[in-house]
């Protein structure tokens, strides 16, 4: 079997900013173990999640990054996720590096799942019609 290549920067770069931010959010779920324990990671995960329902500013995402960066600057790569996760809301212009560093982790499996979470991201519209139309089109 072959190896699997991560999501990278380009292919990012074809989804909206929000889309950006729903990958980099998918990708911080799959590593959720390293760092659910800690109070300043589920701040900034669930900053997010408020962000994406127009709940929470930019400003209080890259707030919520910088509490999460200060807790896990000696951290795991998966808390360090939360800080990308975050960075990614607050940033319209870096969000798909944030999200590519989100989504950096090399397991085959966590790559393929998200693959398949980044191709239901930008195909979402194709996939939105055939439901409504019954498969019909």
């Amino acid at each position: 079997m072959s190896k699997i290549k991560r999501v990278n920067i380009k292919e990012l770069e074809l989804l909206s900013h929000r889309d950006m931010v729903r990958f980099a959010l998918f990708c911080a779920e799959q590593v959720k173990e390293g760092w659910r324990d800690i109070p300043e990671c589920v701040s900034a995960i669930e900053t997010v999640k408020r962000w994406l329902e127009g709940k929470a500013t930019a400003l209080e995402c890259s707030e919520a990054a910088y509490a999460a960066s200060t807790t896990v600057y000696a951290g795991t790569s998966a808390t360090y996720n939360t800080y990308n996760t975050a960075q990614a809301a607050a940033s319209d212009e870096y969000a798909s590096y944030y999200a590519c560093a989100a989504g950096g982790f090399s397991s085959q499996l966590v790559i393929k799942e998200q693959w398949e979470y980044y191709e239901e991201l930008l195909h979402f519209d194709d996939i939105a019609e055939k439901l409504l139309l019954g498969g019909v089109v």
